[in-house]
């Protein structure tokens, strides 16, 4: 192979080379743009499970003072029972007598 043979040649790899390397650039933006949305996709799930983190704790926190209100109802409704009981058991001794 002559020197004018083996330039040529060389220039022949060079223009695969050249193609390989662009194909393979439009490959990296693809796969960055991809990598891109789903970094998207994971900052909006994040977001997501943050916003539902806060509603449950809200709920939670919403069915804690009802339960504690309820229990203080309850409370009372049993002081007033008990207050009946023993009105109701004073007032009937004598009669049961």
């Amino acid at each position: 192979m002559d020197h004018d043979e083996a330039q040529v040649r060389i220039l022949q790899l060079l223009d695969v080379i050249s193609v390989e390397v662009a194909a393979n650039r439009q490959d990296t933006a693809a796969l960055h743009r991809e990598v891109v949305g789903i970094r998207t996709d994971v900052v909006l799930l994040q977001n997501e499970t943050d916003t539902l983190r806060n509603e449950m704790r809200s709920g939670f926190g919403r069915v804690e003072r009802r339960l504690g209100d309820l229990e203080t109802r309850v409370e009372s409704v049993e002081t007033e029972l008990r207050s009946f009981r023993g009105e109701f058991e004073r007032r009937i001794a004598p009669l049961e007598r």
